[in-house]
């Protein structure tokens, strides 16, 4: 895996000189004493870089083992992962965005992750809260209504 992450961090480095070559020659960072149209950009790219560097450094130690894709069922946690958000696709409008949340959060980390479900169940009803109190009551999102809310 770290061979995929070193060949991501290369690339992302690669993009990253590419965003501060045309920042400065084409963009401009500077224009009459003001920033330009180029200044954001430079900035972004040297986050990228720094951050794309900070990748290259965490993973330049060899692979570890590599583990068969189809070995003891390995697939089922992705494939069960995609189930699991299609599902909260097609079910969204119907059941409505509060309760969706909290039965998404509640069997990714039940099935998926395989936490308890106490945890899971209490994990899902705060995030379904905190979504229904930052998106509903603070910022006035219009959520589809559904079964609960």
């Amino acid at each position: 895996m770290n061979a995929w992450y070193r060949t991501t961090a290369v690339l992302l480095l690669l993009v990253s000189g590419l965003v501060l070559q045309q920042s400065v020659q084409v963009l401009r960072i500077h224009e009459d004493g003001q920033p330009g149209s180029g200044f954001m950009p430079f900035g972004l790219g040297l986050a990228l870089a720094a951050l794309s560097l900070a990748l290259l450094v965490k993973h330049r130690r060899r692979d570890a083992e590599r583990r068969p894709f189809w070995e003891r069922r390995a697939w089922l946690h992705p494939l069960l992962a995609v189930a699991l958000t299609a599902g909260f696709i097609v079910v969204f409008d119907d059941v409505g965005a509060i309760t969706s949340v909290a039965v998404l959060v509640t069997c990714w980390l039940w099935l998926v992750s395989r936490k308890s479900l106490p945890i899971s169940a209490l994990t899902g009803v705060l995030t379904a809260a905190a979504v229904h109190v930052i998106f509903e009551r603070f910022l006035q999102t219009p959520f589809p209504r559904g079964l609960l809310f």
